[in-house]
């Protein structure tokens, strides 16, 4: 066994991911009669005897165990330095979907701030429900608050609806290459670093991750809007309502006095949101792990569609 293979055994094992699923025959009851489906299969939980999703019957359901196995021959196979890499695994809906994120500490860039330092990261994504592909991407994490960051331009190693026949060491080649992407999106957040931000620039940016629409409109009504007036803007009866852009305020308020009014504190406010912000569906409790890499996707779609064009970042 060489180093890095040792490196990655010694991760340990995968947590409630790691378990296995069998496809199960469904049939249907009409009049008394009991009619086989042909089409459908359920697939079900070895452990609990969950059904976590109806599929077709050629799907080739792939474990996560699996899944992230892969990810992690990928990993070893590639240039980068893997020395102190970490694991974290979680699962949502009841196991149908998983992801691992792996820290490479070895790769981190500071930003300019005292013990504020972003690492990259690889995530593995995985379902059983359809929901997600099986996905290895790049990211970034911050040390100093935990927070995952996303890549602007989303650079994705590989997406595909299984793992037989993949092509290891063509994946792993362009896991290697993923470092120069990175080197470029650090160069973007010490941009950020590097950029003020108005309130009502904030606040355009936050409506539009909120999908508020009445504040976007309210802002265009306003001109020269200060600190207070941007604020009075929650308090708007069409506002009020959008409790994620509450939220969200609330986290560029706070962000804002520790790294100043600037793009990096806009941008680490959104993904302190996404990362470790509360939910307030009953129903989305037990599913966070899916609501936080829902919630970072929609932070990706905010910085390109909206932060970067807005600001004049050069992404």
């Amino acid at each position: 066994m060489n180093n890095r293979t040792e490196v990655l055994a010694n991760l340990g094992d995968y947590g409630s991911a790691d378990f296995s699923v069998r496809k199960q025959k469904m049939i249907s009851v009409h009049h008394n009669d009991i009619i086989d489906i042909d089409s459908h299969v359920a697939l079900v939980r070895e452990d609990t005897n969950q059904v976590l999703s109806v599929v077709g019957a050629g799907y080739n359901p792939v474990k996560h165990s699996t899944a992230f196995k892969t990810a992690e021959n990928v990993i070893e196979l590639s240039d980068l330095d893997i020395t102190g890499i970490t694991r974290e695994t979680r699962c949502s809906h009841d196991g149908a979907r998983a992801y691992s994120i792996y820290t490479l500490p070895e790769h981190r860039v500071n930003l300019g701030r005292k013990n504020d330092d972003v690492a990259l990261t690889i995530s593995a994504r995985n379902s059983f429900d359809g929901s997600w592909s099986f996905t290895v991407e790049v990211g970034g994490f911050r040390f100093i608050c935990l927070n995952m960051q996303v890549f602007a331009n989303n650079f994705a190693i590989h997406k595909s609806k299984h793992t037989k026949g993949l092509n290891l060491q063509r994946v792993a080649d362009k896991l290697s290459n993923a470092i120069i992407f990175y080197a470029q999106e650090t160069e973007l957040w010490q941009e950020m670093v590097d950029t003020k931000v108005a309130p009502d620039s904030a606040m355009g940016i936050l409506a539009h991750l909120a999908n508020s629409k009445s504040a976007e409109a309210h802002l265009k009504n306003r001109l020269n809007i200060s600190l207070y007036g941007t604020q009075a803007i929650l308090d708007e009866p069409d506002v009020i309502r959008n409790k994620t852009l509450s939220k969200l305020w609330n986290y560029w308020i706070y962000n804002s006095k520790q790294l100043d009014p600037t793009a990096w504190a806009l941008y680490n406010a959104m993904t302190e949101w996404a990362t470790h912000g509360s939910v307030t569906k009953k129903s989305s409790i037990g599913n966070y792990a899916s609501l936080q890499i829902d919630r970072l996707d929609k932070v990706r779609k905010t910085l390109n569609e909206k932060m970067i064009p807005s600001l004049k970042l050069v992404a």
